[in-house]
């Protein structure tokens, strides 16, 4: 196995045994304060990022800087929203499965949950029971269902935001503290009443915790779900598929699924708008984000020559 910077490299001995030349794919193990230097280098062309809004900013300032090309998957707030109770426990477990996955850890997660007044307090109820069940404990044992955050920080980074709700007014509905347990846990949390002042109204919540929002009708749950400085992914729920359409056409995201959490797929494109980003990653469009889509225009050589300025 190839090592770059003291650290083996899985997927560039991947590349390596299906027998793609060297250097057509290297893994470089760099400080983030190093980064930069690379995009400067004439020899790269372009830079792609998937992490942090403020990683995202460094990068695209030096990139620009160069004149190069580059895309952008940073973080999101991605709505869900329920305009019915066709098959709520469904729903519901897509809620959990979309808001729980990698313990909440994902940019493209559902985090802010939003259900019409006839089915909201179900739905509430149900993603609390769903949630509650969840076991935190040592990530090798087979009973526990809820790992540890990335890091200490991280952990202390997401309790400041539900204390701020907290105490600025927002009902506690599960959870909203830390486990017993050693490591950096957070209790699956579900918060209510949650107003433009707060953090959690704003920012991102990069764990298992989850906010729920009634809305009068289809215009508030649109306004609401646009309300947010990002605009990854989004998720709308509902029966009649040109109802569930017309909500998602309207959502200010990079993606929209009907009916399913928010998902990856390598045939399909991926990325966001405002603060999540630009570009596209995967899929066709992914392909030509760094291609360079070059016009060559034959004209036979005894044509006579057209005005060309205009």
């Amino acid at each position: 196995m190839t090592l770059v910077g003291q650290l083996p490299s899985g997927l560039e001995q991947l590349f390596t045994d299906a027998g793609v030349p060297t250097g057509v794919y290297t893994n470089l193990f760099v400080r983030g304060r190093d980064v930069g230097k690379i995009i400067d280098d004439s020899r790269v062309q372009g830079a792609s990022l998937t992490g942090s809004e403020r990683a995202g900013v460094s990068l695209g300032e030096i990139a620009g800087r160069n004149v190069k090309k580059s895309v952008l998957e940073l973080g999101g707030s991605d709505p869900f929203v329920v305009l019915d109770g066709h098959n709520l426990e469904r729903t519901v477990y897509a809620a959990f499965l979309g808001r729980m996955g990698n313990t909440g850890q994902c940019c493209v997660a559902a985090k802010r949950f939003i259900a019409l007044p006839d089915v909201y307090d179900a739905f509430l109820t149900g993603l609390r029971d769903r949630m509650s069940e969840v076991r935190p404990g040592d990530p090798v044992d087979p009973a526990t269902t809820l790992g540890p955050l990335s890091s200490e920080a991280a952990a202390e980074l997401l309790m400041e935001q539900v204390r701020d709700a907290v105490d600025k007014g927002a009902t506690v509905v599960l959870g909203g503290g830390r486990p017993d347990l050693p490591g950096a846990f957070v209790e699956p949390t579900v918060l209510t009443d949650v107003t433009p002042d707060m953090r959690a109204y704003r920012e991102e919540l990069f764990g298992p915790v989850a906010t729920v929002y009634r809305v009068a009708d289809e215009d508030e749950a649109v306004a609401l779900a646009n309300a947010s400085p990002y605009g990854l992914g989004g998720a709308v729920f509902a029966a009649d598929p040109e109802r569930a359409r017309g909500v998602a056409d309207r959502l200010e995201a990079g993606m929209v699924w009907i009916n399913h959490p928010t998902a990856s797929r390598p045939e399909l494109p991926f990325g966001g708008i405002k603060r999540s980003g630009y570009g596209r990653e995967l899929g066709d469009v992914g392909i030509i984000e760094f291609a360079n889509r070059k016009l060559v225009h034959y004209v036979d050589a005894d044509a006579p020559i057209e005005e060309v300025l205009g």
